[in-house]
């Protein structure tokens, strides 16, 4: 499992929803978090970094990885623990 965390410069709840959107969309993507005073985005899952960053590319918006992503080791359906979940259903 994946762990990939990206600077992403959201201007307004437009933006932050066509980015959560659209990481909701790529397969094996398990959970995004948004943290928009730090313009943070952190995206669980099965799932290529370059992939992630791609996609949020074509939404308009730039993307770059943040030193701290990192691969778990040990596949485990529980989350890792202080990460809170947030996938919305895709067709909000």
């Amino acid at each position: 499992m994946e762990i990939v965390e990206l600077k992403v410069r959201l201007h307004c709840k437009a933006c932050e929803k066509a980015v959560r959107r659209t990481l909701c969309k790529i397969k094996g993507v398990r959970c995004v978090e948004i943290e928009n005073i730090s313009n943070k985005v952190t995206v669980l899952g099965y799932m290529d970094r370059k992939v992630v960053v791609k996609a949020i590319w074509k939404t308009g918006q730039r993307a770059e990885l943040l030193p701290s992503s990192h691969h778990l080791e040990a596949p485990s359906p529980r989350l890792p623990a202080g990460f809170r979940c947030f996938i919305p259903k895709c067709g909000i």
